[in-house]
């Protein structure tokens, strides 16, 4: 905490005196007094209501989301050029379908059935893998 106010006192060079330096120690502790209250306040409601809406960690649950995002990047790889990059500037990009379109030379569409195309392979892929 010393060097805190140290930090903050030559932040402030024109602020020089004893007052200047206990009314910055004791800003400190009151925040510091604060934030520890909220930390206390967040851990007793978290402790109280474990059923809540939040997912506990689970090493099961990573492994198995890790190995459906491993097939799913197989399963892009695995597709054509175009319908791959289609899919990414749809889904992740967020480009709307004129513009995909105009970016390839096609209709609307033909963006829109290779979008298809993309969500058909990686749900069979989804379904062969349970």
């Amino acid at each position: 905490m010393t060097q805190e106010v140290l930090v903050r006192l030559l932040q402030q060079p024109e602020a020089r005196g004893d007052s200047y330096v206990f009314q910055i120690a004791q800003n400190m502790l009151i925040d510091r007094q604060r934030r520890q209250a909220v930390r206390e306040r967040h851990l007793r409601s978290a402790s109280a209501a474990p059923e809540r809406d939040c997912d506990l960690v689970d090493a099961h649950v990573i492994v198995e989301g890790r190995q459906q995002l491993a097939l799913a990047m197989a399963t892009l790889a695995d597709l054509p050029d175009r319908t791959r990059k289609i899919f990414i500037l749809y889904r992740f990009e967020k480009m709307t379908q004129d513009e995909i379109g105009l970016a390839f030379g096609i209709s609307a569409s033909a963006v829109k059935q290779q979008v298809a195309k993309a969500m058909a392979a990686l749900a069979k892929a989804m379904r062969s893998e349970r």
